[in-house]
């Protein structure tokens, strides 16, 4: 069902259509080409074109006669949005009825768009013959998959190419990624975390130290209502877009929670609890235990006609409005941030309410197939997604070695062999979905943040059952990418963070003694500096005895461990991984 600005607005006088393919087959027995309006809940541009322009009403005349509408929501089809947003939403694009591609606009007013309807209605028109015998040779063609990569081996330089390529990219200044707009990123901030426990190098952790307390004391938190806005349009952090999102939030509570275990300061597990208060009280479904997806705080048009003239808004009257939908991924994310801050700020209703999330998601949010689907709006929808598969399978894997519960680890090989035989592309790492549709649909992507998120997943599954074959299934996503990663940006830290983690050998550390304890996570942070050649899992075992650790590497296993000081990477000499 369609969403619309939460302002008075008459927008649903245009008649919207679901994607999928009756549109396209409305469109090609009515002879129009489509008109796809993507959109985002929390998008203040899109609730201004439905306020302004979609409201208008030679717009909607023109929408009705002219095209089938065509409405979706960015984060409930992740899967269209990636192939049809063009910088931004609201993004729309027009398609012919046989798929084709034909132009893409962003926010205009009415005049403007008014004009661009008219355009695209008379070229449709005059080129359709020519569009439809281009569409039907590429239906008779064999269709390539895209990123039809040659499988070849990985690239070990690539982890310290990726870290420089995001070291270029750090504000030295005002903390974040880029210049300009400053967005949260939370995994890029892992990502150097990682690179400071690998080389023990300051300027990696100083980096997130500074990004997170700069954030912290800019108007991107919200210090009243608490939570973080997504982004600003000041590198300073000055200018918030008042959006606040659960993926974003998950990524700080483990950024927080790392932090805090590695540096020992009192204000960073403050911050992870201000984060764990926000999502109880704001985005939490307290008869479900799941998450809601993001809160949106609107500020409404001006009342003065003057002001609604102008097109301003009237920032005393600024309300909130929260997104219900449950997605699957950014709840799994969610889980594994607070299970990981249950035992290292010593909160174990954070446990609680991880177990009981996931359950939902388990027992609620699954296909018939035995997959995951990508939310649920009570019911659950859009099943095959490569991200919901992979984060609910990582929320699984870090269920099992907080809890030693028994069940979530084959829970999780159930997602791993469902990837594995519905996502595989035969060339090298997963697509982004496990069907084809419509348009571009015809056409899966293999993703590389994806696929870095999938290569660690599959790791992790190899270590906890020693099955190779998940190994083998990590390289898989790793090698399908072996370009140059500048591009990217801070959007190859998940693939470098996986990479790295497959260069080195495993490391179980398990621990003894009561949450929260001070000597425990000193005994963690030398594990983690000491020890970061070998790619480490912290097993919390709650118990009321003194604080001890153990480290097992294959057969061998070391300890107790009590004092940090013993920690010493000359109690393990591991040779290299011989499928490098």
């Amino acid at each position: 069902m369609a969403r619309f600005s939460p302002n008075p607005n008459t927008a649903h006088l245009i008649r919207w259509r679901e994607w999928g393919h009756d549109a396209f087959r409305i469109a090609e027995e009515q002879d129009k080409p489509l008109m796809l309006c993507l959109t985002a809940f929390w998008c203040g541009f899109c609730q201004r074109m439905d306020e302004v322009t979609f409201s208008d009403d030679e717009i909607a005349t023109l929408s009705n006669a002219y095209f089938i509408p065509v409405r979706v929501e960015d984060a409930q089809r992740p899967d269209i949005d990636v192939r049809y947003n063009q910088n931004g939403w609201p993004s729309i694009a027009f398609i012919t009825p046989w798929g084709d591609h034909l132009a893409s606009v962003n926010y205009m007013d009415a005049g403007e768009f008014g004009d661009v309807l008219v355009k695209i209605h008379t070229v449709f028109n005059q080129q359709k013959d020519e569009l439809r015998q281009a569409a039907v040779a590429v239906q008779r063609a064999e269709e390539p998959a895209l990123e039809s990569t040659p499988q070849s081996r990985v690239r070990p330089s690539a982890v310290a190419e990726i870290s420089s390529a995001l070291m270029e990219l750090a504000d030295s200044v005002d903390g974040g990624y880029g210049r300009d707009h400053k967005f949260l990123h939370p995994e890029a901030n892992d990502f150097l975390i990682d690179r400071h426990q690998a080389t023990g190098e300051a300027k990696h952790l100083n980096h997130v130290a500074l990004t997170l307390d700069k954030v912290r004391a800019s108007k991107t938190y919200d210090a009243t209502g608490s939570g973080y806005y997504r982004y600003s349009s000041k590198p300073d952090w000055d200018e918030p877009h008042r959006e606040k999102l659960l993926a974003d939030h998950a990524g700080l509570l483990q950024n927080f929670t790392r932090l805090y275990v590695l540096t020992d300061r009192g204000e960073y597990r403050r911050m992870a609890e201000e984060i764990i208060a926000f999502l109880d009280s704001t985005l939490s479904d307290s008869a479900s235990g799941a998450f809601y997806g993001c809160e949106d705080i609107v500020v409404p048009p001006a009342t003065t006609e003057l002001g609604a003239k102008l097109g301003m808004r009237d920032v005393s009257k600024t309300f909130s409005i929260v997104d219900e939908t449950v997605y699957v991924d950014s709840n799994a994310q969610t889980i594994s941030s607070l299970l990981e801050a249950s035992w290292a700020l010593g909160m174990p209703e954070c446990l609680d309410r991880a177990i009981k999330a996931l359950d939902f998601l388990w027992n609620v949010c699954r296909t018939p197939d035995g997959g995951m689907c990508h939310y649920f709006d009570g019911e659950p929808r859009v099943p095959g997604l490569l991200i919901d598969q992979v984060r609910t399978g990582i929320a699984l894997l870090d269920t099992a070695r907080v809890t030693a519960g028994a069940g979530y680890v084959s829970k999780a090989q159930a997602l791993g062999d469902y990837i594995r035989t519905n996502l595989a592309n035969p060339t090298g790492g997963y697509f982004d979905i496990a069907y084809k549709g419509p348009a571009h649909l015809r056409f899966p992507l293999t993703l590389l943040p994806q696929n870095g998120i999938a290569a660690t997943f599959f790791l992790r599954l190899a270590d906890a059952t020693g099955d190779k074959a998940y190994r083998q299934a990590s390289l898989w996503a790793l090698s399908a990418f072996t370009e140059d990663f500048v591009p990217y940006g801070v959007y190859a830290s998940e693939y470098g963070r996986a990479l790295a983690a497959y260069m080195s050998q495993p490391l179980l550390v398990t621990l003894e003694g009561p949450a929260g304890d001070p000597t425990l996570r000193a005994l963690v942070r030398a594990a983690l500096t000491r020890l970061a050649s070998f790619r480490l899992t912290i097993s919390p075992a709650a118990s009321s005895g003194a604080p001890a650790m153990y480290l097992t590497r294959g057969e061998d296993r070391i300890g107790p461990i009590h004092d940090p000081d013993d920690v010493k990477l000359e109690l393990l000499n591991a040779p290299a991984p011989a499928d490098r």
